[in-house]
């Protein structure tokens, strides 16, 4: 099997952190290598394909630590670790790959270890990068979007957070109002009956709703949803056609919280990637 000198590095690495973390270091022999394919259960995904980045989307059967190496040839060259690769071994995992040139064909390999140590390999996987003038991004509404908790904003209840983690988690809930769009919350697999309720830390005229939902391409994938108000009014239902970017809805309501609930989805750990909300310039 070949192996490049970026992969080498990431299983050296990889080595060193179990040694290092094993109670009584031991003399062993290097584990064999396995096929990713062992493991997977759904993916890889390539979402938010963009002219310079794209995010790879796996779900795993047991906890690994991912990462990825990519490039314009098989040699690779260039390395993305899990985007929540702080919080250790994990089954949901979205590496994010930067730094592409527009309309270009890349190589990228998949690989984790898994608690015991094991490596587990992808076989080279290729995917071409849109042409700059390809990607066109929505239109973002008017007005200020006040759903961020860099402006006050926060999680007010959950239904879940995956793992049954709280709301900082790699997957909590305040990834749905951090404005990044390779953030998620993620449910714990409360398909249809998922719900999040943001409060904006004070009451405004609100001219427009954003939703995009995470997916996981056959599961985890909000198809309709409907919010509430704290003042009783229903707003929606709205429609998603895709989980590719936000959507944009334009309402017109006065309000403080807004509770975004699930109406149809295609189950498992639904959740948003992000939720705007845009008050009156």
């Amino acid at each position: 099997m070949f192996i490049s000198n970026v992969s080498r590095i990431f299983f050296g690495l990889m080595a060193l952190a179990f040694v290092a973390c094993s109670p009584t270091p031991t003399a062993t022999t290097p584990g064999v290598i396995h096929p990713l394919a062992e493991i997977l259960t759904r993916g890889p995904e390539f979402t938010d394909l963009q002219a310079d980045s794209v995010t790879v989307k796996i779900e795993t059967r047991i906890p690994v630590v991912c990462a990825a190496v990519y490039g314009t040839t098989t040699a690779y060259g260039q390395l993305a670790t899990d985007t929540d690769m702080a919080g250790g071994g994990h089954q949901d995992h979205h590496p994010m790959l930067k730094g592409l040139k527009s309309d270009t064909l890349y190589h990228i390999r998949l690989q984790g270890v898994g608690p015991d140590g094991t490596l587990y390999v992808s076989d080279n996987l290729t995917f071409r990068t849109p042409s700059a003038s390809a990607v066109v991004q929505p239109a973002k509404p008017q007005g200020k979007n006040v759903a961020l908790i860099s402006v006050g904003a926060r999680v007010k209840g959950v239904s879940s957070n995956f793992g049954g983690s709280d709301v900082n988690s790699a997957y909590g809930a305040n990834k749905a109002i951090d404005g990044d769009l390779n953030t998620e919350w993620s449910s714990n697999g409360d398909g249809d009956k998922a719900w999040i309720e943001i409060d904006l830390g004070k009451e405004y005229p609100i001219t427009a709703l954003g939703f995009r939902t995470r997916t996981m391409g056959t599961s985890a994938q909000i198809e309709r949803f409907q919010v509430l108000t704290d003042k009783g009014e229903k707003l929606g239902p709205f429609d998603l056609p895709d989980a590719k970017s936000v959507h944009y809805f334009p309402v017109s309501t006065t309000a403080r919280t807004l509770r975004f609930e699930v109406l149809k989805s295609n189950g498992g750990n639904t959740g948003t990637a992000e939720i705007e909300v845009y008050a009156s310039p």
